[in-house]
């Protein structure tokens, strides 16, 4: 065992805690972000499952194909698209945060071309927090969950015992966000002109259904409504304005195992 593998920590605790402290980067100040940054990197560091996890979705995965990629022109800057895909994502922003912590990558020169705002380097800050590093901790819970049904699968089946599917969980903090993306949807369908009144029913119908059963957990129903949603908003006169919210908010099941 080398001098730094003493300081690596095995269990989900430190996984949890790097997806809390992911959800909290949308409201870091600027002044601090860089440090914030480098404690993330420290967490992967130091913790196993962490180490695994980034390992994993790294593989094959070339961060100068996909930076070019993701980036898209915005008038006279670009703006950033990451990947949508879970382990895409998860190489993609710790290479992008790996960047900025060695300083290959100046933080406010990305983010004023990137991200950039006329309310300051901070607001800038914030969206990026929000495209990049919030998903990032979505999307290693999403992985955690996966990495430990794996393991509880091939322990099981080493010494013969039957394997029970586990069923998904939406973490509490997770819950708000999808409730109000679902919201959104409804939103959406309230300010349409082109959708008819039962079509507006329909939409408020199922979504409201659907953020009902997230609240409640009930997997199954989740399910089915998102199925329902879809079917709905596929067959209104704005199915393909609408479709691209509901593809988020499936996207975001996704992550949890939904």
């Amino acid at each position: 065992m080398t001098e730094f593998e003493k300081y690596v920590v095995d269990g989900d605790e430190l996984v949890h805690e790097f997806c809390k402290a992911c959800r909290e980067m949308a409201d870091v100040k600027f002044i601090t972000a860089e440090r914030k940054i480098s404690e993330l990197l420290i967490q992967i560091a130091t913790s196993s499952e962490l180490q695994a996890i980034v390992a994993s979705a790294s593989r094959g995965f070339d961060f100068k194909e996909a930076f070019a990629k993701a980036r898209v022109k915005a008038g006279k800057r670009y703006s950033l698209l990451p990947p949508v895909k879970p382990r895409e994502l998860i190489a993609f922003a710790v290479n992008l945060l790996f960047a900025f912590d060695t300083r290959a990558v100046d933080l406010q020169e990305f983010l004023e071309e990137y991200y950039y705002s006329g309310n300051g380097v901070g607001f800038a800050f914030t969206a990026f927090a929000r495209n990049v590093i919030v998903p990032l901790g979505d999307a290693v819970f999403g992985e955690l969950r996966a990495f430990s049904e794996r393991a509880r699968a091939e322990s099981a089946a080493a010494v013969g015992e039957p394997v029970y599917e586990v069923e998904p969980y939406i973490p509490e903090e997770a819950v708000a966000d999808i409730v109000d993306r679902i919201a959104d949807i409804c939103d959406i369908a309230e300010q349409s002109n082109t959708l008819t009144a039962e079509e507006r029913e329909s939409i408020y119908s199922v979504a409201g259904g659907l953020a009902d059963s997230v609240r409640k957990q009930d997997i199954r129903m989740v399910r089915t409504l998102t199925v329902g949603l879809r079917g709905v908003v596929r067959s209104s006169g704005m199915s393909e304005y609408l479709g691209e919210k509901t593809d988020e908010l499936e996207e975001t099941l996704r992550h949890f195992g939904v």
